[in-house]
């Protein structure tokens, strides 16, 4: 109390000084008051410390404040997922919103759906939108097999989105009921997709509409909301702006719509880990939601009967089992999916994939229309605004339904819908397949579709019987020869029926995903890596190891084979999960780095280099060699040779040959005349390459033609790119015969070849030197160094001359200026030499290079020795293989061809491998013979 004081002063004045209880009052009044004093001062503490905590909560709310609105911020900057503002986007407005930008055939801005000029379609009241039933209202589906991480929790990511389900169904069709029941089994009971979340126009006419119970029916038994259109005519922009107005306020811009025609199924991959949820829709579009993923194509399987005959299905029976061949109908009997052209007369329809789900931050109308249900009005939009690595790089398989008794009535009404919206090239392709099935007398085959490729198998994604490769490199677009070597792989696989691949890689550009995101491109897909530049050598990256995007990517691509092409971080991992799900990894060998360190002056970094080039390829099931003095170098590091497989590399002899030799060329870019004589380096301008060794060795070349007078003219030409140009025009630009022209490919490279008349090539480093190969088959006679693969590719005193007692850094170069000097004097020895040179490499095709490597991928068995003639007592590791391994075959297998020269490169570099190429079977076991006389794969001459 603020009185205590004055109170406790009154009781000493009442009761005087002398008597001997006043003093005991006195004290107890003293303690009293100091009582109240204390107490006093606790409360003041207690209330300093009340406001401190205050405070501190102050402080601590605050900073939950600032951290919420971080979080939210990077919602709100993370691939645009700001769920909670925009929600209400899809308002009613947005349904319209897309009708607005269209300006007839000509309108849009090049990223939405055009409208067609439909005639008399466009006028007057078509008909009207009835329903729905009941409010639609989606919900969402949690995903209990996938565990979003606290910093996806934080970021919005792998939060369950809804999955919304449009389809449309005439009320007049023969099979309309049945395949709806068909359609809502396969996605509601198998595909887990919740049934309020289905939406069903019904398109119902003045004939049709005494049917409309049994479809009525059928949607009240499976509680899917459903709305009927009454009217003859049904237009798909006023059936996709119906569907937008329908999902404004219900769904937000991250939700999923899968747009499919009634007789359209969805297969999604499947996923192990999600349990009882593994064919779920739902969990898929999740799990892709998480990762990134804005879109996903679909590629088409036609489901036909046994005999190919339109017929009805029986009514006990399942579509699978009433249509069990699953076939590519091709472009001839694909017209519903991809009509010619629009009724403008230079305006191509687009070609880009198939869109079967999108999120909803596209507008319906601009990804895809329902060919079968509704007029084709619309013309979808050329391009969406989206990154190419947002969409999901495997198409999803659709099996479709529609080859059943009744189909060509339905062409011919969709022939009629063409005519309507002016596609007369679409109604014409549409018209003549209808006649061609009725001569057929209704039967789908090769004669009807010439393109038709059937097969009973229904679990393939990507094709039908095919082989499913996937590529995994860091390098592909930075031209070197790995990146070379694979794309033209990749290109020939691309041309091929039986193989699709998958190439997944750091180093894509641009044009690879629109290549592969083209309708026809199903037979190469593309997936970008994580990755960072090398310090000091931009050129390259360092990729990160698979990480869960890249993981579901191969999980739902479920290769046959996983190609890798570099030991790096990615490559491991890229064979650990080979390993894991029992896919066959090859592993080709394209550069030895073991040999690089040596250049760099850290020698003491060779043996753990070659400790971890024996891990990597001995986990590899293959590992694909280029010639005989490869596989003999991985031996000696320890990787055992029973892996071994044959992987060459070609030319192409119709670019690189000597008849592209230009005099106008040699003189306008060389500054060469006719007496001249070109000594050519063509290679990355890197020191691994001997470089350092060509650089001396001119500058000698050129100190002793100052004292040899009868020492021919001469230039020397450079062709080619890296981080050591500069050094090397430092070094040489006191030399007015020196020409460096920088990087040069296709034509001007064959030319750059053919002007030639040396190629000098000192590198002690090459796996297999294409460059060497081009060179010869550009009629060059060779000079380059004393190692296994240059012995294996130039013949000695034959098509070139091998260079013994030579350093790797540059020291004494005098053999490498007497071998050029010899040359240049010796013109009838380098003639002869360089018709040599162009007959080796006679028969060296790519088309061989890559049936070899294919042969490799047919015989590959995961987890087993890849030569099956080796006992198990023979075997380099035979603690690498299972205990029960024994050889299954009585010889090496080999490829019998003997369509090359005797002399060709393709049989001597192939001496001894796994897999290489023979003239006969007694030269392979001629071959073998040495090598059990020798113990190596090189023949002792």
């Amino acid at each position: 109390s603020p009185h205590t004081s004055w109170r406790l002063a009154q009781h000493r004045a009442l009761c005087g000084s002398r008597a001997r209880w006043r003093q005991k009052l006195i004290k107890m009044m003293d303690r009293v008051g100091a009582a109240w004093q204390n107490d006093g001062a606790r409360r003041e503490r207690g209330q300093r410390s009340g406001r401190r905590r205050r405070a501190s909560a102050r402080v601590m709310v605050a900073r939950a404040c600032a951290c919420a609105m971080v979080v939210w911020a990077v919602r709100w900057m993370s691939d645009g997922r700001a769920v909670s503002r925009r929600r209400h986007a899809l308002s009613a407005r947005r349904a319209d919103r897309a009708l607005e930008s269209w300006s007839g055939a000509e309108g849009g801005d090049g990223r939405r759906a055009k409208k067609l000029s439909c005639g008399d379609l466009d006028a007057g009241d078509r008909g009207r939108f009835e329903g729905p039933n009941r409010r639609y209202r989606p919900r969402r589906v949690s995903s209990a097999g996938w565990r979003r991480s606290a910093l996806d929790k934080a970021l919005g990511r792998g939060k369950a989105a809804k999955t919304v389900l449009l389809t449309g169904v005439h009320a007049h069709a023969t099979f309309g009921v049945r395949l709806l029941e068909e359609f809502l089994t396969h996605y509601v009971d198998h595909g887990k997709i919740p049934a309020e979340n289905v939406f069903v126009v019904v398109h119902v006419g003045e004939a049709s509409k005494s049917r409309f119970g049994k479809f009525e029916t059928v949607m009240k038994k499976r509680g899917v909301t459903y709305s009927k259109y009454w009217g003859e005519t049904l237009l798909h922009s006023d059936l996709s702006r119906y569907w937008q107005r329908q999902l404004a306020g219900v769904a937000c811009e991250e939700d999923w719509v899968i747009l499919a025609d009634i007789d359209e199924h969805l297969f999604v991959p499947e996923q192990a880990d999600l349990g009882s949820e593994k064919y779920s829709i739902p969990a898929f579009l999740a799990r892709a939601d998480a990762l990134g993923f804005e879109l996903v194509n679909g590629v088409w399987f036609d489901r036909i009967s046994s005999d190919g005959s339109l017929v009805e299905r029986e009514a006990e029976t399942s579509l699978h089992k009433s249509y069990p061949r699953k076939c590519h109908v091709g472009p001839a009997c694909d017209v519903r999916r991809s009509p010619p052209n629009t009724n403008g007369a230079d305006q191509v329809l687009p070609r880009e994939g198939m869109v079967i789900a999108h999120k909803l931050k596209f507008d319906v109308a601009d990804v895809r229309a329902l060919h079968d249900f509704a007029h084709d009005d619309v013309v979808p939009a050329t391009a969406l605004d989206i990154r190419q690595d947002n969409i999901f790089p495997v198409p999803i398989s659709v099996q479709h339904y529609q080859w059943h008794e009744g189909a060509v009535e339905q062409l011919y009404q969709v022939a009629s819908a063409y005519e309507a919206c002016g596609l007369e090239d679409a109604r014409k392709a549409t018209l003549d397949l209808a006649t061609t099935l009725k001569e057929a007398k209704n039967v789908v085959s090769d004669k009807t579709c010439p393109e038709l490729a059937c097969s009973k198998a229904s679990s393939d994604v990507v094709a039908l019987d095919v082989r499913r490769i996937a590529i995994v490199t860091t390098v592909w677009e930075h031209v070197d020869g790995v990146s070379r070597t694979m794309k033209r792989f990749a290109s020939y696989l691309r041309d091929r029926d039986d193989a699709s691949v998958l190439v997944m890689s750091p180093d894509l550009a641009e044009r690879d995903y629109v290549e592969a995101n083209n309708y026809h491109s199903v037979h190469q897909l593309v997936a970008p890596v994580p990755a960072v530049e090398v310090p000091g050598r931009p050129e390259y990256k360092m990729a990160a190891p698979l990480q869960a995007r890249q993981r579901a990517v191969l999980e739902a691509y479920n290769p046959h084979v996983v190609h890798v092409a570099a030991p790096d971080m990615l490559g491991h991992s890229a064979v650990r999960w080979a390993r894991e799900v029992g896919a066959c990894s090859v592993c080709s060998y394209h550069t030895a780095f073991d040999t690089y360190m040596q250049y760099y002056r850290v020698r003491l970094l060779t043996h753990p280099i070659q400790h971890l080039l024996k891990d990597f390829y001995s986990m590899c099931d293959v590992v694909a060699v280029p010639t005989y003095a490869a596989a003999n170098h991985l031996r000696s590091i320890g990787i055992p040779g029973e892996k071994m497989g044959f992987f060459p590399r070609g030319v192409n002899q119709t670019l690189y040959n000597p008849s592209m030799r230009d005099d106008e060329y040699r003189r306008d870019v060389f500054g060469a005349s006719s007496d001249d004589i070109v000594i050519l380096w063509v290679a990355r301008i890197v020191r691994e390459k001997g470089l350092g060794s060509f650089v001396k060795t001119i500058q000698s070349l050129n100190k002793v033609a100052q004292r040899e007078a009868d020492l021919p003219k001469f230039r020397v030409v450079v062709a080619g790119d890296g981080p050591d140009l500069a050094w090397v025009r430092s070094s040489l630009k006191q030399f007015e015969n020196v020409v460096i022209l920088g990087h040069k490919g296709g034509t001007n490279l064959a030319k750059t070849y053919a002007a030639g008349d040396i190629f000098f090539f000192p590198s002690k480093t090459e796996v297999i030197p294409n460059n060497l190969i081009e060179a010869m088959a550009s009629g060059l006679p060779v000079i380059t160094d004393d190692v296994g693969v240059n012995r294996a590719i130039v013949q000695d005193e034959v098509s070139g001359i091998i260079v013994k007692n030579t350093a790797p850094l540059p020291g004494d170069v005098t053999n490498y200026v007497n071998a050029i000097r010899r040359l240049m004097k010796d013109r009838e020895l380098a003639k002869r030499m360089s018709a040599a040179a162009v007959a080796s490499t006679s028969g060296l095709t790519w088309k061989r290079t890559f049936e070899s490597l294919l042969h490799a991928y047919d015989r590959c068995r995961p987890g087993l020795p890849y030569a099956r003639h080796i006992p198990r007592e023979s075997l380099d590791q035979p603690k690498l293989f299972p205990p029960n391994v024994e050889a299954m075959e009585k010889r090496r297998d080999v490829i019998v061809d003997d369509g090359a020269p005797e002399n060709s490169l393709l049989y001597r570099i192939s001496r001894g491998i796994t897999g290489g190429y023979v003239r006969s079977l007694d030269e392979a076991k001629r071959d073998d013979d040495t090598i059990a006389s020798h113990g190596v794969f090189e023949r002792k001459r």
